[in-house]
């Protein structure tokens, strides 16, 4: 029998349309729920077929589950605060993924994994949904000869379901350090005070005043394009699509400037009508889905992975067409 895969924290409203999301791409991998609350799990189980439910405290070695090793991967759907998420996959030697973590606790991940690089293959995914708003920028990257500036900003719907582990980890990213991460003119600065604030410009053209956040993307987008200013801001809204009469969405509109030989400026949206939680989910899947090889090509070796190392943008801007989004490029 294949190893299944063990989502922890599996039934939280992100870990729902994870696994969901990988169970559409491959209906016969067996997965595993891991949960507190086994009711939940159970439920979902069933919903979703091939899956079985087990209780995981994420506070215990090995998350609790004892010598059980027939395990195939451990994605991390909720925060892997002491790490046992991480050092239960690489005394397996299986992949592992992690989706809950923010850019200043990520020292203690590298300390794992700079002891024991050839564990496993180790994916860091904790970009805002997962990265998309990495793979719009590469997509920009071929029309342009340098880049000076990178802007992100987000919208989630004031109506889109976000669970309350959800908003607590938010809370806890936006708390760290002495302020918000970000570049600018070439040096890392911590945003405080009014720094920290931006007027956004929305899919309807409505501007609205966003507060500078700091998911993985500010690293992911400065090494991938050496840009010497990179923000990211969020607003929670009413989002254009429901604006429109139409369902909740979430959007995302990065704003890039640099040189080109025709058009140094570039805006580029995504708008994805089944929220939030749905298109975090949708990346982790396809991330997920990259490093084991079941996307017709080989697994990944040991290593440290962003999503943006594992997937071809062409490849991954179209699986999230696929499942309904609006990319304007």
């Amino acid at each position: 029998m294949e190893a299944p895969i063990l989502f922890a924290g599996g039934t939280g409203i992100v870990g729902r349309e994870a696994i969901k999301a990988f169970r559409k791409r491959h209906p016969r991998v067996p997965v595993l729920i891991g949960a507190r609350d086994m009711k939940r799990a159970q439920s979902l189980a069933e919903e979703v077929g091939d899956a079985a439910a087990v209780r995981i405290d994420i506070d215990r070695p090995k998350l609790g589950l004892g010598e059980n090793g027939h395990v195939g991967a451990v994605v991390m759907m909720a925060p892997d605060d002491g790490l046992n998420g991480f050092a239960y996959a690489q005394d397996l030697r299986i992949p592992y993924l992690n989706m809950g973590n923010w850019l200043v606790e990520v020292g203690a991940e590298m300390a794992h994994f700079i002891r024991r690089p050839d564990a496993s293959p180790v994916v860091l995914a904790s970009h805002w949904h997962g990265g998309p708003a990495v793979f719009l920028t590469q997509a920009a990257m071929g029309s342009m000869n340098v880049i000076h500036s990178i802007s992100v900003g987000a919208l989630i719907d004031e109506l889109d379901p976000t669970g309350p582990a959800a908003m607590a980890d938010m809370e806890r990213g936006s708390e760290g350090g002495s302020g918000v991460w970000a570049f600018k003119h070439g040096r890392r600065v911590w945003l405080r005070g009014p720094a920290a604030t931006r007027e956004i410009e929305v899919l309807d053209g409505r501007r609205l005043m966003a507060s500078a956040f700091s998911p993985y993307d500010i690293a992911s987008l400065q090494a991938m394009t050496r840009a010497r200013s990179v923000r990211f801001d969020l607003v929670m809204a009413d989002s254009s699509s429901r604006r429109r009469g139409q369902d909740i969405a979430t959007e995302l509109i990065v704003e890039i400037e640099g040189e080109a030989y025709g058009n140094s400026y570039r805006r580029l949206t995504l708008e994805f009508n089944k929220g939030q939680a749905a298109l975090t989910g949708l990346s982790v899947a396809l991330a997920l889905s990259t490093v084991l090889g079941l996307e017709a090509k080989a697994a990944f070796p040991s290593g440290l992975y962003f999503p943006e190392q594992l997937m071809d943008t062409d490849w991954y801007i179209s699986q999230l067409r696929t499942e309904g989004a609006i990319i304007d490029l």
